[in-house]
């Protein structure tokens, strides 16, 4: 199983290092979907990824690819907009009410804007610069180095 799930992930790079577009194209498509995995998207986020890409005019398939790159960390993402929306946002537990739930949902959503532009930002930026300076050198590692 394990081995399968690494031929997989292999097989997703290599397709991803071997796009035919500009770096920019695939950066911002894979940015784009990778930036869905902040939002609740209920088990839609590789489709909403590869239409978000798309309309922005990055490359769909490195939206599909970076929307489930990291699906398995959406908790990971959901506990840090907490945590940075939590800062700009203090929640005061005197009176266990409805009144929590909706400040807890507006921190998580203050986290949320927060955290989708600096994460934007630096994905975008290693992303393009990792595709423009190192595809043909990370290509032929993955060709010859992974043996599965």
């Amino acid at each position: 199983m394990i081995r399968k799930k690494l031929r997989e992930c292999k097989c997703l790079t290599l397709k991803l290092l071997r796009l035919k577009d500009n770096s920019h194209s695939i950066a911002l498509g894979f940015t784009v979907g990778l930036l869905i995995n902040f939002v609740p998207s209920f088990g839609i986020g590789p489709f909403i990824s590869t239409a978000c890409a798309k309309m922005i005019k990055g490359n769909s398939f490195a939206g599909l690819v970076g929307g489930i790159s990291l699906i398995w960390a959406f908790p990971f993402f959901f506990y840090l907009n907490l945590v940075v929306g939590y800062l700009f946002y203090p929640i005061d537990v005197i009176d266990p009410s409805i009144d929590v739930g909706l400040q807890l949902g507006k921190a998580f959503f203050i986290g949320m804007f927060i955290n989708l532009p600096i994460f934007g930002i630096l994905t975008y930026f290693i992303m393009n610069s990792i595709v423009r300076k190192y595809r043909e050198t990370m290509l032929t590692y993955v060709q010859k180095k992974w043996n599965l």
